[in-house]
């Protein structure tokens, strides 16, 4: 940013270039009413007597890269002064924020973090648009960004909470408490994430929704549903008889390997390797900004391998016998991929249905939790089941499943106290090492 200037937009220079005399200004400075005031007509420019007197003006560079003028009116040349100081301070600590930032609508400043989103699946930017179009823009979508505090945005989290809100509902919906996760996914994510661009864009000096406490997101062992094995085999054949075999297998897959849904409906013939009981986790099914099913990276943008379990192995040989590598492994009647929308109501709901499981919230999701159940009581890391569950990080996977592990501080301490034990007697053979002859000779 070039250098702040003040311009006095009362007097000029005379036509020959002679500047406005000192006694001219300090008799303008002094009367009530300027044109009363003994300043020669010379130098009297156009605005003489008209609006504020001062100006302070300095150019910024535009979300476009332009460079543009902006500038300030003041009544007072001290005031005028007083806020080029401040300015030039805040541009050399890095500190600068358009004094005009503020007065922007939050609605333009949302449709403009919008267009920076092009780093995210459309799926997820699906979700962004969303909970700013239900929840976000029918509180704040009117208000300008300075009108935005902290306070305010504290008793929105509080109603949000407990259902008390404004919010652009599909049908006669009316508002309901939102659960923890979905609270801080609107606040944290999206809500912030509108503020920190507007603090990048210098409009604001710093964003309040980063110190506006959200519910804690905790996970609980009712929160998930898991399943025992032979819940699982019911549930497959029950896909199997509303369905075909496929279906079953499908059921059986999730719950034995634990990818998510369209993870697995994603999986082609050459992402397995049978031989080696494994499976290429490359790609998943998503939806575009267009609501259209379309094919992407996984979950965390990253590939990963995935072990099958072996009683698997001779029901995946039969399912892709014959079948061209680019074919879907798990595959419609018509041979090509399934619809996971399709298949809830087609198969799931059904299965679910014939076995009178429909009110014990059980979820396709359910499968994947069921599967970490089982790993984790069969002895499971942290790290192994972050890799295998497609999680970003290990941190995600304990807070998801911690309440699973076994307890196991008794074998630690006493792990820990034979390592003691062990270590004190090797020391103590050491100091039991039998004197030197010619100790004992001295002794005698």
């Amino acid at each position: 940013m070039a250098r702040v200037i003040i311009d006095d937009r009362w007097l000029k220079d005379s036509a020959d270039g002679t500047p406005p005399s000192t006694a001219a200004a300090r008799a303008l400075a002094s009367a009530r009413d300027p044109f009363k005031a003994k300043v020669p007509e010379k130098w009297r420019s156009s605005r003489y007597g008209v609006g504020k007197r001062w100006r302070v003006r300095w150019l910024v560079i535009d979300d476009e890269g332009v460079r543009r003028q902006k500038s300030k009116m003041f009544d007072l040349l001290t005031d005028a002064e007083e806020f080029a100081a401040a300015l030039e301070d805040d541009v050399r600590r890095g500190r600068y924020i358009d004094p005009d930032g503020g007065d922007k609508l939050f609605s333009k400043v949302a449709e403009s973090w919008e267009e920076t989103k092009i780093d995210v699946k459309d799926s997820t930017l699906l979700r962004y648009k969303r909970e700013l179009r239900v929840y976000i823009l029918p509180m704040w979508g009117k208000k300008m960004l300075r009108e935005i505090t902290r306070g305010d945005l504290q008793r929105w989290v509080k109603g949000l909470a407990v259902g008390n809100y404004p919010a652009k509902l599909p049908g006669k919906r009316q508002p309901k408490p939102l659960a923890a996760r979905t609270i801080r996914n609107i606040v944290k994510v999206v809500m912030a994430g509108i503020l920190d661009h507007a603090v990048e864009n210098k409009w604001i000096l710093d964003n309040p929704a980063r110190a506006v406490k959200v519910p804690k997101a905790f996970v609980k062992d009712d929160d998930m549903v898991f399943l025992a094995i032979k819940e699982v085999e019911a549930l497959a054949n029950a896909a199997a008889s509303v369905g075909r075999d496929v279906d079953g297998l499908l059921v059986r897959f999730q719950a034995a390997v634990g990818t998510r849904i369209n993870e697995a409906l994603a999986l082609q013939v050459q992402d397995l390797n049978l031989k080696k009981g494994t499976a290429r986790i490359r790609r998943t099914w998503t939806r575009n900004l267009d609501g259209k099913m379309e094919l992407g990276t996984p979950k965390n943008g990253e590939a990963r391998t995935v072990a099958i379990p072996d009683f698997l192995i001779p029901l995946l040989e039969q399912q892709i016998a014959g079948c061209a590598k680019d074919d879907y492994v798990f595959r419609a009647p018509r041979g090509g991929a399934i619809d996971d929308g399709n298949w809830r109501t087609r198969v799931w709901t059904k299965a679910i249905k014939a076995l009178g499981m429909e009110d014990e919230g059980v979820t396709i999701h359910s499968l994947r939790h069921t599967y970490a159940s089982i790993a984790i009581a069969n002895g499971a890391d942290v790290k192994t089941l972050q890799k295998q569950l497609g999680h970003a990080t290990a941190t995600m996977t304990l807070d998801t499943y911690a309440a699973l592990w076994p307890d196991r501080l008794d074998n630690v301490a006493h792990a820990v106290s034979q390592a003691w034990e062990s270590h004190k007697t090797k020391a103590k053979d050491k100091t039991e090492v039998k004197k030197d002859p010619k100790e004992y000779e001295q002794a005698a």
